[in-house]
């Protein structure tokens, strides 16, 4: 005959509620900071590293606490098993969530990014569509802004060097940057965003990178950026007739979901009448409208954010930054901002005429890498010490 199981006391009774109310909290929490709950709570950033930080013994714990649970339920029936079980998958569900959710819905095509000659390109961009050139060694890649939305990263080898276009739409900011880092290849995926700009992490190493700083988290020193420029479908494939373009494909079901889910957003993060998508930005520097796009200058840890406006009036402007000459050059024809190192074999140069690759009567310019069409609330956020040529 089968003994009876001896009624819980009251005691017992308190502590699996305490236990299922700690691992309940510890489990949604972090489903909460890790994905956009947290941003629109506009929990601190700081938050947000530590848990990364110390995530595989916080899951733990979290796990242990589960697994008491079942342990107690088990022996004493404290709560009937079917709620258990639907207890036990909430809190999967809020581990994957807070780990693995936003690099599932928005994959990294570091390494599987395909990229397809001009003509092919064509049949899905429009002439106005908005596409960032990369080019290194005589090698150019484009980089539709819309097929960036959704990987936020993609890879290739332009020129011979190994390098990652790294995109944030809510900054609204391309950045290219060396796969590299300590002499080792990144495997380099989103983790979240902050402060409305993508923060971004290596696989291989654990490093946390913030894109728009370009600042290593833990090791502490940056990733090697390169230059982009931004301009339209119809004048890069004028410019470059033998690129090749970056295609996401949208071949999945979720991808039409997340297009149609952000769609909205995305427009609201465009108009100058309305507030950014996540109120985590301090918008206290009113030099300049909050939604103009700007383009930022990070050098030496001193930044200097230039207006189209200023451009279009300055199209050959020639100044120092940090003790660098370098020369803003705007291109009307193009309608492309771009800014060259005004040094050839080392040595400053004066420019009276250039075109758009840099070449001068003296000799080519190189291009310096910029932060092309950043919001200005973003950018002003992130430096707020910066200067504005506009």
């Amino acid at each position: 005959m089968k003994k009876a199981r001896a009624k819980p006391s009251a005691g017992l009774l308190s502590i699996f509620l305490v236990l299922g109310l700690v691992t309940a909290f510890m489990a949604i929490f972090a489903a909460m900071l890790m994905t956009e709950v947290g941003q629109l709570l506009d929990w601190p950033r700081q938050w947000l590293i530590t848990y990364y930080e110390h995530r595989w013994a916080y899951i733990a714990i979290t796990l242990i606490l589960l697994a008491v649970m079942w342990f107690l339920n088990v022996r004493y029936a404290l709560m009937h098993r079917y709620l258990m079980v639907l207890a036990s998958i909430g809190v999967f569900i809020c581990i994957f969530a807070a780990n693995f959710l936003l690099p599932t819905m928005f994959p990294s095509s570091q390494t599987t990014a395909q990229y397809v000659p001009i003509d092919e390109a064509d049949k899905f961009m429009k002439p106005d569509d908005i596409i960032y050139a990369v080019e290194i060694n005589g090698d150019v890649r484009g980089f539709p802004r819309h097929h960036l939305e959704i990987p936020h990263i993609a890879g290739d080898t332009i020129g011979g060097e190994n390098v990652t276009m790294t995109f944030c739409a809510l900054s609204n900011l391309p950045i290219v940057i060396d796969q590299s880092s300590n002499g080792e290849e990144m495997d380099l995926a989103i983790l979240i965003q902050v402060h409305n700009n993508l923060l971004m992490k290596d696989s291989k190493s654990g490093e946390l990178i913030q894109q728009i700083t370009g600042e290593k988290e833990f090791s502490g020193g940056k990733v090697t950026e390169y230059p982009n420029d931004m301009m339209s479908w119809e004048t890069f494939k004028t410019v470059y007739p033998e690129a090749t373009v970056f295609e996401y494909q949208f071949n999945r079901p979720v991808d039409t979901f997340l297009q149609n889910l952000f769609e909205g957003p995305l427009e609201q993060q465009f108009d100058e009448a309305e507030p950014p998508i996540f109120p985590t930005l301090d918008i206290k520097d009113t030099r300049l409208p909050n939604k103009e796009q700007v383009w930022g200058l990070n050098l030496n840890d001193k930044q200097l954010a230039i207006t189209k406006e200023f451009a279009e009036q300055h199209p050959l402007y020639a100044f120092e930054h940090e003790g660098q000459p370098l020369l803003l050059f705007y291109d009307k024809d193009l309608d492309v901002v771009t800014l060259f190192d005004r040094r050839i074999d080392g040595e400053p140069v004066e420019v009276t005429k250039v075109d758009f690759f840099g070449n001068t009567p003296a000799g080519r310019l190189g291009k310096v890498p910029m932060q092309n069409g950043v919001f200005w609330m973003v950018w002003s956020h992130w430096f707020p010490e910066t200067r504005v040529l506009s």
